[in-house]
């Protein structure tokens, strides 16, 4: 499977220490961390916003430093919640003026707006909207390009859990469309249930990292990073540990039918 970023033994002024991490076409990572371990910075590193001599830093197989700035925009998207913008004109007039106003693309637009649930929200004046209905306008924008690889900093604190489930799932049935991979930044270890590998950055360098199931079931060393483990996989490590159950579980129906039977 084809490597989207390489990053090999990266250093940046005190937050990076020989970091080294590789996110592969279609797939959905979690980074993590305690709060100011270098998630957002990494995040905009790789967004362009900040400039330097990343020799250490591939995206598709080529430099960072190399891409012209409107080529790799159509490549990556990124979105900052503490950084979202509009134009002058309304949010409607705005997709069109980003659309090439074909048949096909606008078959695209509505099928973002319906998956993202947007149709109610694009009726409404830019200063009525709730943050998270900003951050899916946005998504949406950002998604017209189709993006190969997208980045999400630090959004799911603005979502509850069903919302995300929806966003997730959304985020699942678009990669079989259209392929998309996904990179979330987040210090709230729940989201990595939705991804497929996870990084955890300490002191400068990656911690831990492989699948999810792998990783979270190194209790002691996530809690002693200061993360805390989600829910449901904290009780089944307890749980296994006194021999109740016999695997990790993240339903809290299927739980309860173990542990009755």
């Amino acid at each position: 499977m084809f490597n989207i970023i390489e990053i090999d033994n990266f250093n940046f002024k005190n937050l990076f220490n020989n970091l080294s991490l590789e996110i592969k076409e279609n797939t959905f990572y979690t980074i993590s961390g305690s709060n100011n371990c270098g998630k957002t910075t990494l995040m905009k590193i790789l967004n362009n916003d900040i400039k330097g001599n990343f020799d250490n830093i591939k995206i598709f197989n080529k430099n960072i430093n190399d891409f012209k700035i409107d080529e790799y925009s159509k490549m990556v998207q990124t979105i900052f919640p503490t950084e979202i913008l509009f134009f002058d004109n309304n949010l409607e007039d705005e997709i069109f003026y980003l659309s090439t106003n074909t048949k096909e693309e606008n078959e695209f637009i509505n099928f973002l707006i319906s998956n993202l649930k947007l149709k109610k929200v694009l009726k409404k004046e830019k200063t009525q909207l709730l943050k998270k209905e900003k951050i899916l306008y946005q998504l949406l924008i950002a998604l017209l390009n189709k993006p190969k690889l997208l980045l999400l900093d630090n959004i799911d604190k603005y979502f509850t859990k069903k919302e995300l489930d929806n966003l997730f799932n959304f985020f699942k049935m678009y990669k079989e469309k259209y392929g998309l991979t996904l990179l979330i930044a987040t210090i709230n270890l729940e989201i990595s249930l939705y991804t497929d590998f996870i990084y955890i950055i300490e002191q400068g360098k990656i911690a831990l990292n492989g699948t999810t199931f792998d990783v979270l079931q190194k209790d002691n060393t996530i809690n002693k990073i200061g993360l805390s483990l989600p829910f449901m996989i904290d009780l089944s490590v307890k749980l296994r540990d006194y021999e109740l159950v016999d695997e990790l579980e993240t339903d809290i129906d299927r739980m309860i039918d173990k542990l009755w039977n």
